[in-house]
């Protein structure tokens, strides 16, 4: 049993140290190569707009579209309330593309509509215009 527990020790001495051996040269290297904070805090920007839904699916269908817009770092959508929270860097994308995706998606938001063909496609529980 001793054995065991010796070898069980010095294993994980031997991982704790090559583990730990480059941390503190490859965090400077690293930290030295990040861009710096302000630069992401300054095109960061925030929305919220009505984005027409009714279920889960919507709501995934929403956020993924939203969130797969190059430029946009968060999309959270609030079923309840219909609301689209997202994050988003300004210089790469703005609250009109992102309501244009939306739309082209089959959801209304408050700057454009869905076309009704779009819309029509969607499945069932989707009809939020109905409801």
């Amino acid at each position: 049993m001793k054995k065991y527990f010796l070898m069980t020790t010095m294993a994980v001495f031997v991982m704790f140290t090559a583990c730990n051996s480059g941390s503190s040269k490859g965090s400077s290297d690293t930290l030295a190569n990040a861009p710096s904070t302000e630069m992401i805090a300054t095109n960061e920007q925030h929305a919220e707009m009505n984005v027409g839904g009714s279920c889960d699916m919507c709501k995934d269908r929403i956020e993924k579209v939203a969130g797969g817009i190059e430029g946009v770092t968060l999309a959270s959508y609030n079923l309840e309330n219909e609301k689209l929270h997202f994050h988003f860097d300004g210089t790469k994308t703005n609250v009109e593309a992102v309501s244009k995706a939306l739309a082209s998606a089959g959801h209304d938001t408050d700057k454009d509509k869905a076309p009704d063909d779009v819309y029509n496609s969607l499945p069932g529980c989707c009809k939020y215009r109905e409801l």
